[in-house]
């Protein structure tokens, strides 16, 4: 299976630093989103930390089954070697980046959120923590596949609120799960079988707090899906008023061998 990516960050209309960042490695099909939290500075050591260390993990164990991989005793036989490497990968980060919070006062507290997926052959594996999330286009309708770990969304899950609520209700912001602020991390991992025009958005909530869905499906249909779509979605973003930093990554899939993998 073929696909193109391409990722775009931008600080907002508010924010003097960007805390997000995002990765697109081509080599091992794999794609990054993150957005740091913390005080001056933190949040983008966090999520840059965190992006470094899930690129190493996956890039050195993907690949290589002959190698033991460290952190899988709860390796989960639902899903393939290479979701389990991806989601492992997020343990090791979030290892990392609270033992440096740990042994930085300026860093303490600090942590990310990820929205990531790895793609092999014809299938892909997704993982997720925080707010940052993951959407799929498929038949021209758009599904977010990754879960919020916020504690809206746990309301919703517990059906103490309907989506709408959450939508509007200021716990929509609260985390309830982040890599690097405690020993144990809430990973939501999913995998499934690509087809050909499947479109993955992966972005952070710089854009999900300002676009509701059906809004963020019109724009990105508006034209053929490309680099100029990132810069269309963060434009809008930033013209309802860009309260945050924004980062956004597009996957196009096609079945097409002649077509060139672009990253």
């Amino acid at each position: 299976m073929i696909f193109q990516a391409w990722a775009r960050t931008d600080v907002g209309k508010y924010r003097t630093l960007n805390e997000d960042c995002h990765l697109v490695d081509a080599d091992n099909g794999l794609i990054l989103v993150f957005d740091g939290m913390g005080g001056h500075l933190a949040g983008e050591v966090a999520s840059r930390l965190a992006m470094e260390t899930m690129a190493e993990f996956y890039k050195r164990y993907a690949g290589n089954r002959t190698e033991v991989v460290p952190r899988l005793d709860n390796y989960d036989p639902a899903f393939s070697y290479h979701c389990n490497v991806l989601r492992h990968a997020v343990f090791e980060a979030n290892r990392v980046v609270l033992e440096k919070s740990l042994q930085t006062q300026q860093l303490s507290g600090m942590g990310s959120t990820v929205a990531g997926m790895a793609i092999r052959e014809f299938t892909v594996s997704t993982i997720n923590v925080g707010d940052s999330r993951i959407y799929l286009i498929r038949n021209n309708m758009i599904e977010q596949i990754s879960i919020d770990h916020t504690l809206a969304n746990d309301q919703v899950e517990r059906g103490v609120m309907t989506p709408e609520e959450a939508y509007d209700s200021d716990l929509r912001h609260v985390l309830s799960s982040v890599i690097g602020v405690d020993t144990e991390v809430q990973v939501h991992v999913d995998e499934l079988s690509l087809l050909p025009a499947d479109i993955f958005l992966l972005c952070t909530d710089g854009l999900t707090a300002v676009m509701k869905d059906d809004e963020i499906l019109t724009e990105i249909r508006k034209t053929e899906v490309g680099p100029e779509t990132l810069d269309r979605l963060i434009d809008e973003a930033n013209r309802r008023g860009g309260p945050d930093n924004v980062t956004v990554a597009l996957v196009v899939v096609s079945d097409n061998s002649a077509a060139r993998m672009k990253f």
